[in-house]
């Protein structure tokens, strides 16, 4: 029987003929599926073996039924029951009080039963409670008078008192205890239904919500717009095209790379550079065109005092450097909008992300789920997985290991065979398909629902952009929700993850070998002033931390001490040394004595080369290779301090720090 089936006879009043329930003898069958309805539930534990629980129903789901049990003092049940297990693992129950009323005396009859052990224990080693205090002391001796006088064997009767102690009694009590625990249980068991119906209505307010935020974002949009740039609009009939992937100010304008990329508080810097003719048209090539922009794709590395104030306020800039901007231009003009809404890595998804009638498999973790792949990707990993055993069986095959192992002595034999399974391997059995045999189905359209939901609300600010202000004005009438209507007005530019890159990423360090590898003692270099304020650094934490008086727990990264400037940002070595990979700095700093303090000192620092950059070396424009291509330009801040800097000194824009003689 399919699912579709199931569905259709589930709905209806079950006939007294009906075979199925008189092969199985399921019961009176419900009018429909409801929330609150009890069923007896056969499940199946760890061992195979058949076990039958009550429990209530507190979801239905489009293929399933989730029942839950009350707890017997010490589990509770839980199941997901698909509709096409419905006649077979599944029995109404059309009478839930007295199956819970027989269960609440049930587990009041053991607790019972154990008080009765625990007082005929107490009886015979002659230990009673008694109900008047006053004649506790003496009824406790005379017990005790008694049971002793009877006693053969002393030793016997202490053995008896120790094993009460130790064994019989706290047994007891714990058994007490979940039988109590059991009764509470099933005497709130009637509160289930009303919990379930509780549950589900928290789906409404999650839509009340979800209608107050997309009207509160269509409402709100015009206090939100700054307008960048002023000029001629598009023309009438101009498609708006809308970017799929997200940009990142720092990586496009490269703005104070010396301090780790633009923040926050530079966002007006930001829109004058975006202005400009230049840049406007590379990352805004369409007369009319939508991005969505964040000032950083990586945080930044925020020096902090170790205060409490510091903390927070390093906190609020990182989360500020989050914000998403949508940059609009219309023609000449540019516009900003700020929001709140995180897109993620593209604002809207690829073709077909979201399409239910393309087979897919998913991946289930603790009851949510994991990860969803393609059945195309699913079956290309079931084969490599299989050829992988294969080899790895054909290697053992060809390697006994015993002969192997002799052969190479202290190694492990499984470790040196290639086709092993490092950890990372594909187990078909944890996925199963999404479609409605699956009982997780629910959950599976959810997470693309919410998916889904979430990138449509680019569409939402989009028609509000048309209809509440005149940011693209003049444009058509726009109704982002008629087919024809989009594909008249809108244009998706996938050029998020089908972006295609000819050969290999650049490779910086290879780059930086091949200028590093023509310095001479008349270089010109930089990266020796991040050098010396790290050893700097390292010198004042150990200070810190010999200094008793210090109750701070803040350890600087860089540091620069007072009246000391360093061999320079960018300076000429005053040593050279090609063998040993070395350059030596020299410069003069300030006195620390009081009676000295005008005076200036030689100072000298030995850097290696792999921390250097030889400007010298460098060509106008060499950047550029690093900056066209997104896949190194999102690691900039790489290369970016040192390239951009050789740039400048070339233009003639950068000054150079000589050495001194001692």
């Amino acid at each position: 029987m399919n699912t579709q089936d199931n569905l259709h006879r589930l709905t209806v009043i079950a006939a007294d003929n009906d075979p199925a329930r008189q092969d199985s003898n399921m019961g009176p069958t419900p009018v429909s599926l409801e929330i609150g309805q009890w069923y007896w539930v056969t499940s199946t534990d760890y061992n195979g073996k058949e076990f039958i629980w009550f429990g209530c129903t507190t979801h239905v789901g489009s293929n399933y039924l989730r029942i839950k049990g009350p707890s017997d003092g010490q589990s509770t049940y839980s199941a997901r029951i698909h509709f096409d297990d419905f006649w077979t693992r599944l029995r109404f129950e059309p009478n839930p009080e007295v199956v819970i009323s027989d269960k609440v005396a049930h587990y009041q009859a053991i607790a019972d039963e154990h008080m009765s052990e625990v007082r005929a224990i107490t009886a015979r080693l002659g230990i009673s409670k008694q109900a008047r205090l006053g004649e506790a002391q003496a009824n406790k001796s005379d017990n005790a008078l008694m049971v002793l006088n009877g006693q053969s064997h002393l030793d016997d009767y202490k053995n008896a008192l120790v094993l009460a102690e130790k064994k019989q009694l706290p047994e007891l009590f714990e058994k007490i205890k979940h039988a109590h625990g059991a009764v509470a249980a099933w005497m709130t068991a009637n509160s289930l239904p009303m919990q379930a119906m509780a549950d589900s209505m928290k789906g409404t307010i999650g839509e009340i919500k979800d209608r107050i935020f997309n009207v509160s974002l269509y409402a709100g949009l015009m206090e939100n717009i700054v307008k960048c740039r002023d000029g001629e609009p598009a023309e009438f009939h101009e498609k708006l095209r809308v970017m799929q992937r997200m940009f990142y100010m720092d990586e496009e304008c490269l703005l104070n790379y010396q301090h780790g990329g633009m923040h926050f508080a530079k966002i007006e810097e930001f829109d004058a550079w975006l202005a400009k003719d230049e840049n406007l048209n590379r990352v805004l090539p369409a007369p009319r065109c939508l991005i969505a922009m964040r000032v950083r794709r990586h945080s930044r590395d925020l020096d902090w005092d170790g205060s409490i104030r510091s903390l927070f306020i390093n906190m609020n800039m990182r989360e500020a450097d989050k914000a998403t901007f949508l940059y609009i231009r219309n023609g000449d003009q540019l516009y900003r909008l700020s929001n709140d809404l995180d897109f993620g890595e593209s604002i809207f998804p690829d073709r077909g992300a979201f399409d239910p009638s393309r087979p897919s498999m998913v991946r289930m973790f603790a009851g949510s789920v994991d990860k969803i792949i393609s059945r195309d990707d699913y079956d290309e990993r079931v084969k490599a997985e299989k050829t992988r055993k294969e080899l790895s069986d054909q290697w053992m095959k060809e390697n006994p290991k015993e002969d192997w192992e002799a052969a190479n002595p202290r190694r492990v034999y499984e470790w040196f065979n290639p086709h092993r399974d490092t950890g990372g391997g594909f187990n078909p059995e944890e996925w199963s398909p999404f479609d409605p045999s699956n009982v997780y189905f629910d959950d599976i359209s959810d997470r693309f629902a919410a998916e889904m939901k979430q990138h449509n609300r680019i569409a939402l600010i989009i028609q509000g952009l048309f209809d509440r202000s005149k940011v693209l004005h003049p444009h058509p009438p726009v109704k982002v929700w008629s087919p024809s209507s989009f594909a008249a007005s809108i244009e998706l530019v996938y050029d998020g993850s089908n972006v295609l890159h000819d050969g290999e990423a650049p490779d910086f360090e290879a780059y930086r070998d091949r200028c590093n590898a023509l310095m001479t003692a008349d270089s010109i270099v930089i990266g020796q002033d991040l050098y010396w304020q790290e050893k700097e650094a390292e010198k004042e934490c150990r200070r810190r931390d010999n200094d008793w008086r210090n109750k701070s727990e803040y350890r600087p990264k860089l540091f620069k001490p007072r009246g000391n400037d360093g061999p320079g940002y960018m300076a000429r070595m005053a040593e050279w040394k090609p063998r040993s990979g070395k350059a030596k700095f020299t410069w003069y700093r300030e006195s620390r004595s009081d009676r000295n303090y005008d005076d200036l000192l030689f100072t000298s620092i030995i850097v290696p080369a792999d921390r250097l950059f030889n400007v010298s070396a460098y060509k106008l424009g060499d950047y550029r290779q690093f900056f066209q291509d997104s896949r190194t330009r999102a690691n900039y801040l790489k290369w970016a301090p040192l390239l951009l800097a050789a740039e400048e000194y070339h233009a003639g824009n950068h000054g150079v720090q000589d050495p001194v003689c001692e």
